[in-house]
């Protein structure tokens, strides 16, 4: 299993949106058009989100997103040390949903986020309701801390 990261374009906002508005992407992911306006804002006038398309055998498969929690507005990952980065992650065609392409879509973007030498740690708050993704990232070294958080040391 081969899967690459190619940072999202323009072009890539139908898929994404059609991905978005999927029954098992928008029950844990919600209003799929805030996350298209705030995708299209960002990702010309921000610096510190970084947006990815996932790609498999040439095809399209998944988003996935890292962000520097201390410029992020309010959340769950604001008590976070400086140096610390979310991640959020989706696998938009169901054809491969429980095949181990999440785990593989997590652990290029852990490599992206190492190779930029400027992050410690990567966080991400899982639905506990979603036990693959939660999988994923215990398969990929996080562990859940007493906030609800999941985090990784780099």
């Amino acid at each position: 299993m081969d899967v690459k990261l190619k940072t999202l374009t323009e072009e890539d906002m139908g898929i994404l949106h059609y991905w978005l508005c999927r029954k098992h992407v928008k029950e844990f992911f919600g209003d799929p058009l805030e996350w298209i306006t705030e995708i299209t804002n960002n990702r010309v006038n921000v610096s510190w989100i970084h947006y990815f398309i996932a790609i498999a055998d040439r095809t399209p498969i998944g988003f996935i997103q890292y962000y520097e929690t201390n410029k992020a507005p309010e959340g769950i990952w604001s008590d976070e040390p400086e140096g610390t980065v979310g991640i959020d992650y989706l696998i938009g065609d169901e054809s491969f949903l429980l095949r181990g392409y999440g785990n593989e879509i997590v652990r290029e973007t852990i490599c992206k986020i190492r190779q930029t030498n400027k992050h410690r740690f990567v966080i991400a708050d899982p639905d506990i309701k979603n036990p693959a993704s939660v999988s994923v990232l215990i398969n990929n070294g996080f562990i859940i801390q007493k906030s609800g958080l999941f985090k990784l040391i780099l």
